[in-house]
């Protein structure tokens, strides 16, 4: 081909799936192929060729649909660049287990607020605003507590936001309706999904005007400060330490990780 592939015709494209292997297809793994080889298929082509029904029964369901489609040309990720380049989410989740059980609701409510601050400000990177958010905590399986282990409470946001007071606001509300007093919690989390442009939100019968100007202005001065000074220079008042707390602790434990242990041999610690 000279050093150039241009398939820009069908003919052209169908001519180079026949030229890949069935196994070599991303997502073919060996017990696939040798279904595949079994059935007849042993080209990229033959597998383009293929039903939605044949794939979905031997390819893994919706996961194997969704591979046929793109070999026959229609795109089924739904990923689009953001303004900085990189692939938008079609959902945001931010999630950490804590460094210690934590039973105390303002240390959960201050894990929570910290999380719903990273995945909004993710959201304004990408240009999007969220219409769904789902908060959960978790408790030891291995603990004394009785399952369930995991609860979890989905809102529906009367508008999409992006605006981390808003968020976590409405985080902290769910938190309310799930707590347990008592419990040792070990983990929470947040998930942001029905992702939309910001500033195409639809708003509702009786919502005067979409996010303030000024309330947008304070979010991209927030984001602004956090990039230039490091992140969580400036945060809300709902994740900032209680008096006498050093570590944050929903963090995990890194008491003996060197801050340079990438660098220097010397900052590696010895067992004796």
């Amino acid at each position: 081909m000279g050093g150039v592939c241009y398939l820009d015709t069908v003919a052209r494209r169908c001519w180079a799936l026949e030229q890949v292997a069935v196994e070599d297809v991303w997502g073919i793994g060996r017990q696939y192929a040798q279904k595949l080889y079994t059935a007849g298929i042993t080209t990229a082509a033959g597998l383009a060729g293929c039903s939605e029904a044949f794939a979905r029964k031997h390819l893994g369901g919706v996961v194997g649909a969704r591979l046929v489609r793109e070999l026959q040309g229609y795109p089924c990720q739904g990923l689009a660049p953001s303004e900085d380049g990189t692939l938008s989410r079609r959902s945001l989740c931010c999630s950490r287990t804590f460094g210690k059980p934590l039973s105390a609701f303002p240390d959960v409510a201050g894990a929570v607020s910290a999380f719903v601050s990273r995945a909004a400000e993710k959201l304004r990177r990408q240009g999007d605003a969220a219409h769904t958010m789902t908060v959960f905590i978790s408790k030891s399986r291995y603990g004394l507590e009785p399952p369930p282990y995991s609860c979890s409470c989905i809102f529906t946001l009367p508008v999409a936001t992006n605006d981390t007071v808003e968020l976590v606001r409405f985080a902290r509300a769910a938190l309310k309706k799930l707590w347990q007093p008592g419990m040792r919690y070990t983990k929470a989390g947040v998930i942001l999904d029905g992702l939309e442009p910001a500033g195409q939100t639809q708003l509702t019968l009786f919502e005067a005007a979409p996010v303030s100007e000024k309330r947008i202005r304070l979010m991209a001065e927030l984001d602004a400060l956090n990039r230039r000074f490091g992140k969580g220079t400036v945060k809300l008042a709902a994740t900032v330490l209680a008096p006498g707390q050093q570590v944050a602790p929903w963090e995990g434990q890194a008491q003996w990780r060197t801050p340079q242990y990438t660098t220097r041999l010397e900052d590696l610690l010895l067992v004796g």
